[in-house]
């Protein structure tokens, strides 16, 4: 399977119009066939975001990479998640768990039985979820769109 994963800013996926217009832009392109689906790490408290509305535009299946609180707690990570703090000078800090929930996602990926598929993630876990897509043998196109480069520190 082919993957164009895009770390993003979280405060983007819902109303950003460079966000949309990359989206747009990957859409269009003949590379990518045959796209099928566009995966998200995305709170669906906030609404609908724009990559549903665009899959839904264009046909394609959209679907929820993240985990529902229900599965975090039934793997352990519930409470370690919610720990998490980002400082005032825009730097995040790993949880022991995040290595745990991006190879949920990268199986999740796996067994999307999907051609070419499209991933939105936050910019924290972009480069842990390519080495893992990758090393499942996957082809991975990688992408980022940010605001600012947050500082990442391992916790």
């Amino acid at each position: 399977m082919n993957f164009v994963v895009i770390g993003a800013d979280h405060r983007m996926q819902n109303s950003e119009c460079g966000f949309e217009a990359l989206l747009r832009a990957f859409l269009n392109q003949r590379y990518l066939l045959p796209l099928e689906a566009i995966a998200e790490e995305y709170h669906e408290r906030l609404g609908r975001s724009m990559a549903q509305d665009l899959a839904e535009e264009r046909g394609l299946r959209w679907f929820n990479l993240d985990m529902t609180p229900g599965e975090k707690f039934k793997a352990g990570i519930l409470e370690n998640q919610f720990s998490r703090s980002i400082s005032q000078e825009n730097v995040a800090t790993r949880m022991s768990s995040d290595e745990l929930r991006e190879e949920i996602w990268a199986n999740k990926l796996t067994n999307s039985c999907s051609g070419t598929t499209i991933v939105i993630c936050g910019y924290f876990h972009f480069e842990s979820l390519v080495k893992k897509l990758r090393q499942k043998g996957h082809v991975v196109d990688k992408r980022v769109y940010l605001e600012t480069v947050p500082e990442i520190r391992h916790g």
